[in-house]
């Protein structure tokens, strides 16, 4: 019997205990009864502490548990980030490498076709001023055959 049934017993012996003649507020009840509910108040008790100290003993556990995976969960969730953070840093910095690459191949090109232009037009010039001297050669040995 629990130390609640035990009290909730000893309420209805007051609720149905009859009145003391010619004092109202006084009351006959069974002393014996009484005894034995408070005996069983006594021996309830310590089972009752018992199991409010095991409940309050799971519930101190249940707490430092779900604190302890709530750590848990922000510690992962920061490491996560760090590593997203890192990765990001190390993607931002191909990022501008490649740019970087990409820079310098375009200038090294545009530099490359500059100087092949440049080449081709003096091996031009260079071809028609030889032409320019072979026709030049081959006018005079034709006029020096005409004469």
């Amino acid at each position: 019997m629990s130390v609640f049934d035990v009290l909730d017993e000893m309420d209805d012996m007051l609720d149905n205990a009859k009145a003391f003649p010619l004092a109202a507020h006084k009351i006959v009840i069974d002393g014996d009864r009484l005894r034995e509910l408070v005996n069983d108040i006594r021996l309830a008790m310590p089972k009752e502490m018992k199991r409010a100290q095991t409940i309050d003993y799971d519930c101190d556990r249940i707490m430092k548990e779900a604190q302890a995976n709530a750590e848990s969960i922000i510690h992962n969730a920061e490491e996560r980030a760090k590593g997203m953070i890192a990765e990001n840093a190390i993607v931002d910095e191909a990022k501008r490498r490649a740019h970087e690459i990409l820079t310098k191949t375009k200038a090294k090109c545009e530099e490359t076709k500059d100087a092949t232009a440049s080449y081709v037009l003096q091996s031009l010039t260079a071809t028609e001023a030889k032409l320019n001297t072979l026709l030049a050669d081959l006018r005079k040995e034709k006029e020096n055959w005409e004469k």
